[in-house]
């Protein structure tokens, strides 16, 4: 075994040899920007469990037992995501001849079930939150245009972060925004801005002084006008979830996402059309929408306890 993977329990786990290691990985695999961060996160956290057991040769055991480590500790997403990094870290160290077996061939990785983890908003619930935006300040128009983009277009915070000023353009009298998707490199799919999220959008606009080209800019005086990260923009979210009483850990800033396909679904419109807002390769996708909303909408045990008397 190379000494990239060679970690002693009383050892740091940022050696050099792990970091040029790593890099030359990267590199090799041609993993998207928006990936890397997570890639290498999920080898450091192979890295410190295996010092944390003072292993310095993974066999296919240890490799199991890291399963189901992940699977204890974090979400089936997550466990996987790094799973996957760790069993294409060995594939390459396998090419390269840094180990003649990989220990992580093989290992399946955690079942996700149908179904989202993060719950949907109703629009009474979406209207009491937008009302909690005070409008009377920059801030309160740039959380509530944002916050009203995501909700009807089923934004991602990634998505979000990365908007400029000149992504929104007109078409036949319509407005919309140029994205860059998960996973994408460039802006190249494109969301409908409704008319009066666009008229909230402007007025945010209008109210700025500066001349950043963020569409939603940081409001702080040390960072003004630059680009809100994912995580402030789900702090925001999470925020006027709260302030109307909605404080949930299955609500979260994707849920907008999942409100706004959940929504459309509800009120008529097209798996079809629901999968070309979510941009969504496969329809296989959008339909687990449906099968969240048949398991909502199923009066199954209602029926049944009404023939009980109960």
């Amino acid at each position: 075994m190379t000494t990239a993977l060679t970690v002693k329990a009383t050892q740091a786990v940022e050696v050099s040899n792990y970091f040029n290691l790593v890099e030359r990985w990267i590199a090799y695999a041609q993993v998207s920007k928006s990936s890397v961060k997570s890639y290498k996160k999920g080898i450091r956290r192979f890295m410190e469990y295996c010092a944390a057991q003072g292993i310095t040769t993974p066999s296919r055991d240890f490799m199991i037992q890291y399963r189901e480590y992940l699977k204890e500790k974090y979400s089936a997403a997550t466990a996987n995501l790094y799973l996957t990094a760790a069993k294409l870290f060995f594939s390459f160290l396998q090419v390269e001849g840094y180990i003649k077996v990989n220990p992580a061939e093989r290992i399946k990785g955690l079942k996700i079930r149908a179904g989202h983890k993060k719950d949907a908003l109703n629009p009474d619930a979406t209207k009491k939150i937008l009302a909690t935006f005070n409008t009377e300040t920059l801030q309160g128009k740039r959380d509530k245009a944002m916050f009203a983009l995501m909700v009807t277009a089923g934004l991602r915070t990634i998505e979000v972060s990365r908007a400029d000023v000149t992504d929104i353009i007109e078409q036949g009298g319509k407005y919309f925004l140029l994205v860059q998707g998960k996973g994408h490199n460039e802006k190249d799919a494109m969301v409908k801005i409704a008319s009066g999220v666009y008229n909230l959008i402007q007025d945010y606009l209008q109210s700025r002084a500066d001349d950043s080209k963020n569409l939603f800019g940081s409001v702080s005086h040390r960072n003004n006008g630059g680009r809100l990260t994912t995580t402030s923009i789900s702090r925001i979210v999470k925020t006027a979830m709260k302030a109307a009483g909605y404080d949930s850990k299955r609500l979260t800033a994707h849920s907008l996402r999942h409100t706004a396909a959940t929504t459309a679904l509800n009120k008529g419109a097209t798996l079809r059309e629901v999968q070309q807002v979510l941009r969504h390769t496969s329809i296989t996708v959008t339909q687990v929408y449906l099968h969240d909303l048949d398991r909502l909408n199923n009066q199954a045990e209602e029926l049944n306890a009404a023939a009980f008397g109960l």
